[in-house]
């Protein structure tokens, strides 16, 4: 797989009406974001709303995603569960099905998970994981925060490939780059688009954006720009995120997503419950910001 870099977009899941895999809008997405030039693609995460879907339907998104990127750019897949016997079987059911890595958040439900069990539960992954295993730090859903310290230790063990950082707190990340960045074998990613451009001038080796759903090319250009360290362009990148990240304030932000790509042609909006779809003036406030970026 080689050491993750750039922009892996944590792709929105296209369903039917049913709550069944839109595999032909799948394939449209992940065509027009690697036509895009992305570095790799995340499949299964918050944005993909893996706890939302069906055992078989998030089975039939792997399989999918696996045979349309053919091997072109890295695969990697949330594995995300409460418990570690859980987790493990995600890992080895997507690794069954030839994915290049996997994330994993640390043990939730329960709040006062803490360090101790966070080390052992990462440790028992890694060990029955045969491809390479990502940190994935979301805390303001799964309400556990790993430490930039666990993090490190973490991260000393084979097959480890890196860490995604969806806390939104930059000093956080910060802090993780220091202890952690700088090495051949683990990436620092960061979840945060809107932090995308200061993360990589920072020493991150990249992002895993939301918003690179609607307009992937957008994100790119901000990596390839923050590596270049053109700041003036930089900066006006940036500000063009600012503004299309206004696209997931008008309702839930996956049903944000799903109802921009609809108004682009790509796939349906359906979303998996409880999550509503848009109201029609949100759809049509979202339809004049996607004008507003020449994206309709």
């Amino acid at each position: 797989m080689g050491k993750l870099h750039g922009i892996i977009p944590p792709v929105v899941t296209p369903l039917t009406a049913d709550e069944r895999l839109d595999e032909a809008g799948l394939e449209r997405q992940l065509q027009r974001m690697m036509d895009a030039g992305v570095h790799g693609l995340f499949f299964l995460g918050s944005t993909g709303e893996e706890p939302l879907l069906r055992f078989d339907v998030k089975q039939q998104a792997i399989r999918a995603a696996v045979r349309i990127v053919g091997g072109r750019i890295p695969v990697v897949v949330g594995c995300m569960a409460e418990g570690t016997t859980k987790t493990i079987d995600n890992i080895r059911q997507a690794a069954a099905l030839g994915v290049d890595a996997v994330a994993v958040t640390p043990p939730c439900y329960f709040p006062s998970t803490g360090p101790t069990e966070q080390l052992a539960h990462y440790r028992a992954c890694v060990a029955a994981s045969d491809v390479p295993l990502i940190i994935y730090n979301i805390p303001q859903t799964t309400k556990v925060m790993v430490s930039p310290e666990t993090t490190a230790e973490i991260s000393s063990w084979e097959g480890v490939a890196g860490l995604k950082d969806s806390s939104t707190d930059f000093t956080h990340f910060l802090r993780l780059v220091g202890l952690v960045g700088g090495q051949d074998d683990f990436s620092v990613l960061i979840g945060s688009p809107n932090l995308t451009g200061a993360a990589v001038l920072c020493g991150g080796d990249g992002g895993v954006p939301g918003i690179a759903n609607l307009d992937p090319k957008l994100m790119v250009d901000v990596y390839n720009t923050a590596r270049a360290g053109d700041l003036v362009k930089l900066q006006a990148l940036q500000i063009r995120v600012l503004s299309l990240f206004r696209a997931a304030s008008f309702g839930a932000p996956i049903a944000c997503l799903k109802a921009g790509l609809e108004l682009m042609g790509v796939c349906e909006s359906h979303t998996a419950g409880p999550l509503l779809p848009l109201t029609p003036d949100s759809r049509e406030q979202l339809a004049a910001l996607l004008r507003e970026h020449d994206l309709l």
